[in-house]
């Protein structure tokens, strides 16, 4: 009879390992997490003494939604730069009307028009890089720069979803999870991502950084999606100052429907698989060990993870359930059922009783019993990890308990495309430029 090979089930016991432990330890950091805001000095208009602007690239934006946007934006930033991937109308007039400044340069992704923006910058001290569908609140404005003028180079602040169909209620939701992360690698020192909808720098460093941004090729092509993740590997190369402000937010509108979310997700896991793979190879060790730690085990946990599951389905092994604790019973029912048919369809019948195999598989087989520790200990710590996230996350679930279910469904639904990223991550060059057809939102 064939069997789940005694290495893949060691491989998938220790990379559980890991991953539990990757969990306690995020855990651990974001319950230490100190926001940088606390220990500096509120600025006020009267005492800025410095100027700021904000760059906005836009494309295919709902005009109503663009336009609550310019205009929060123009009440708060010395000077709004508005540059259209190419597009003009409605968006030049809209912001022409509220005080900020439009241009329109040929389309050539999100890129482009962010590395243009930069480039129109004059003595303004910090500048912030803003979606056209983002809602900067005041407090948020101000407090970004408290802390860059405690020193800081970069932040970025906590995203929050806004609509009322459940999909975005599930993004929302999904927000306190990344909050969770976020506050983890900024207990290190470290950002996990300067959000491409709201990050703030200091000028001089961004401009050094952001060289280039349109031109980064891989395999010969333009590079278009994850802009923000080469923007944060860049400021991590360049030693910058990095922070991440839980106290602050920015709004974005969710996705209106299911399709669109696991679309953006989609992108987002293939992105991130990529700039992992790139920081790899250029040797970034500033991106910190809990980067390189949770970016493998993404990548190990669901290959081995659909490899033991598949291999089980056809090949049982007679240890499956001292490996796997979670299913004891299911794993009796498929075992008598298999008896059963051995015995009436004549097919080849092997001692199946716990003693015989334990004693036989187990007790004898030194990579099955390591195996089974391992396992054992992964089950125990991600259970104590998991309590501890839904704590943190349990009053938001309160207030939203549909949102809260959904949301577990797009984390079931991410962990299939990460195995479909990772399966189709060869074919990067097909989705690096991908077209970006406009995606039209309303209030």
């Amino acid at each position: 009879m064939r069997e789940i090979p005694d290495w893949v089930e060691l491989l998938f016991s220790l990379t559980s390992l890991i991953f539990a432990v990757q969990l306690a330890l995020i855990f651990l950091l974001s319950s230490r997490y100190s926001d940088p805001s606390t220990n500096v000095i509120p600025l006020s208009p009267s005492a800025k003494g410095f100027k700021t602007a904000a760059v906005v690239p836009v494309y295919g934006e709902d005009e109503n939604v663009f336009e609550r946007v310019i205009a929060k934006l123009t009440k708060l930033f010395d000077r709004v730069i508005v540059v259209g991937d190419g597009v003009s109308e409605p968006y030049r007039s809209i912001a022409l009307a509220h005080g900020a400044e439009f241009y329109s340069v040929p389309r050539s992704g999100k890129r482009g028009a962010l590395e243009y923006g930069v480039s129109l910058l004059r003595d303004e001290k910090y500048v912030a890089l803003v979606d056209s569908d983002t809602e900067v609140p005041d407090e948020t404005y101000w407090k970004s720069l408290a802390v860059l003028e405690s020193g800081y180079d970069a932040l970025t602040v906590r995203i929050m979803y806004k609509g009322d169909n459940l999909t975005a209620r599930a993004q929302d939701f999904l927000g306190y999870y990344n909050d969770v992360l976020n506050r983890a690698f900024a207990r290190l020192g470290k950002v996990y991502v300067l959000n491409g909808q709201f990050s703030v720098y200091r000028a001089e460093k961004l401009r050094e950084i952001i060289a280039g941004l349109s031109s980064r090729k891989l395999l010969g092509r333009l590079i278009v999606v994850g802009d923000d993740k080469e923007l944060t590997s860049r400021a991590h190369r360049a030693g910058l100052r990095l922070a991440y402000l839980s106290s602050a937010e920015a709004v974005t509108y969710g996705a209106g429907s299911l399709i669109t979310a696991i679309k953006q997700l989609l992108r987002w896991t293939r992105s991130g698989y990529l700039y992992l793979f790139l920081d790899l190879v250029s040797l970034n060790y500033r991106r910190g060990f809990l980067y390189y730690i949770a970016g493998v085990v993404s990548v190990l946990y669901p290959i081995f993870g659909a490899l033991v599951t598949a291999l089980g389905l056809t090949y049982p092994h007679h240890h499956q359930m001292l490996i796997h604790l979670n299913d004891p019973f299911l794993w009796l029912v498929r075992e008598w059922t298999k008896e059963l048919l051995a015995i009436t369809v004549g097919l080849p019948n092997e001692p199946r009783l716990f003693v015989v195999f334990v004693h036989e598989r187990f007790v004898n087989n030194l990579t099955l019993l390591i195996a089974k520790a391992l396992k054992l200990a992964a089950d125990l710590l991600t259970a104590l990890a998991t309590l501890g996230f839904v704590m943190q996350v349990l009053p938001k679930a309160r207030e939203d308990p549909k949102g809260a279910v959904v949301s577990l469904g797009l984390l079931g639904i991410q962990g299939l495309l990460s195995i479909y990223s990772l399966i189709t991550l060869y074919r990067v060059s097909s989705w690096l430029t991908r077209d970006q057809e406009p995606e039209k939102r309303s209030e």
